[in-house]
């Protein structure tokens, strides 16, 4: 297996990713829900045209992302004392 086709995999199976979009100076981070299109290695996200990342991103929008791997359990292995 190839590696695009083996990160193409483990993106599928993820579901936010985090992007941060810079413009005229301002640099902004959000969560979003994703569609990964393997075939034209696109990120597909899920936001309201009125966001302020949505207004930032853009053709030539300069943009950072990150995905990771979600627990089923919902990090139940982390404990915070209050």
């Amino acid at each position: 297996m190839d590696t695009l086709t083996a990160i193409s995999r483990w993106l599928a199976k993820q579901h936010v990713v985090t992007w941060c979009v810079c413009r005229e100076g301002e640099l902004w981070c959000a969560n979003a829900f994703y569609l990964f299109d393997a075939q034209h290695v696109a990120f597909y996200l899920l936001t309201d045209d009125k966001t302020r990342h949505a207004q930032m991103s853009g053709a030539h929008a300069p943009v950072a992302g990150t995905v990771n791997g979600q627990p089923k359990n919902g990090g139940a292995h982390s404990r915070c004392p209050v």
